[in-house]
């Protein structure tokens, strides 16, 4: 009688350490199936399903890809995935740029790369979002110094903004409305963010240099100087310029290889593309938002 008892209560606990273990699985595996999917990871994944294969057959196909590049994006402008980035519009005297704004309150930092004696779309954001500081870098000071410092209240340089520091060519935007090669300071742009502006995260990044943007581009990627220096970029309007400082198929070709290294990298998305043709310069506008950095994701994208 005895032992009988002894069984009863030892099958007892057996059972009930057997039903706590499998409650515990069921509820892991409840929570794993309800977890919330990570937004930035679907976010790249959605955006490079629908482009890369778009633009795959265009590869080493450096004019034809240059040419229809703004087209096979804007097919992808549509992605309900976007609706996570709260995207608005900032007009400029003769352009658009665009911003997604923050889901929180915090002090956001702004750089313009070449001012172009023209900053109604920082004002403009700045009326979107007070709480901005700007830093604004351009080689002529005629009216871009008293527009940047006076009127929006940032901080001004006289740099032109390129991959390294000496003098070089410019094409500098004259009170004519015109622009002069010349031959200015340049500083680059990882010297410019580490020493002048000093921040470690670049939430609103604005870069129109006239044709010297391809050696800031080469910096953001993966291993870049930029991105070795420990400094983020949240998002970017950039103008990508063709034939103004080397050959139009030079440029055509760094153009490519920076979208496959985008794609690459799994860090940046690119929407909104404009290709503008005016007289007989041709460039590319193209917005750029990082849904690769943690905190850039926490920040800017809704879960």
């Amino acid at each position: 009688m005895f032992r009988l008892k002894k069984d009863i209560c030892f099958q007892r606990g057996w059972l009930r350490r057997f039903l706590i273990i499998k409650l515990i699985v069921v509820c892991f595996l409840f929570s794993y199936a309800f977890k919330k999917p990570n937004t930035s990871k679907s976010l790249f994944k959605v955006f490079r399903d629908c482009v890369h294969p778009r633009l795959l057959p265009l590869k080493d196909k450096y004019t034809e890809f240059y040419f229809s590049f703004t087209n096979i994006v804007r097919e992808c402008d549509i992605l309900q995935e976007y609706q996570s980035l709260d995207v608005r519009t900032t007009p400029n005297r003769d352009e658009v740029k665009y911003v997604v704004l923050p889901r929180k309150n915090e002090t956001l930092t702004m750089v313009t790369l070449g001012i172009g004696q023209d900053i109604k779309a920082e004002i403009k954001l700045n009326e979107l979002y007070p709480n901005i500081e700007f830093y604004g870098s351009d080689p002529s000071s005629i009216v871009n110094k008293d527009l940047y410092e006076n009127k929006l209240g940032g901080k001004f340089y006289k740099y032109a903004i390129s991959g390294e520091r000496g003098m070089k060519n410019s094409r500098v935007f004259q009170e004519t409305r015109r622009y002069k090669e010349e031959i200015t300071e340049h500083v680059g742009a990882e010297y410019f963010l580490k020493y002048f502006v000093k921040r470690s995260r670049i939430d609103i990044f604005w870069i129109d240099v006239e044709g010297n943007e391809f050696s800031f581009l080469d910096q953001v990627h993966n291993g870049g100087t930029i991105d070795k220096e420990g400094i983020k970029i949240c998002q970017m309007n950039v103008e990508i310029h063709n034939a103004l400082l080397e050959t139009g198929e030079k440029e055509k070709e760094k153009f490519h290889d920076f979208i496959f290294k985008v794609l690459e990298d799994e860090k940046y998305i690119f929407m909104k593309p404009n290709f503008i043709d005016v007289e007989k310069y041709r460039f590319i506008r193209l917005f750029l938002v990082n849904v690769g950095d943690e905190e850039c994701v926490k920040l800017y994208v809704k879960e």
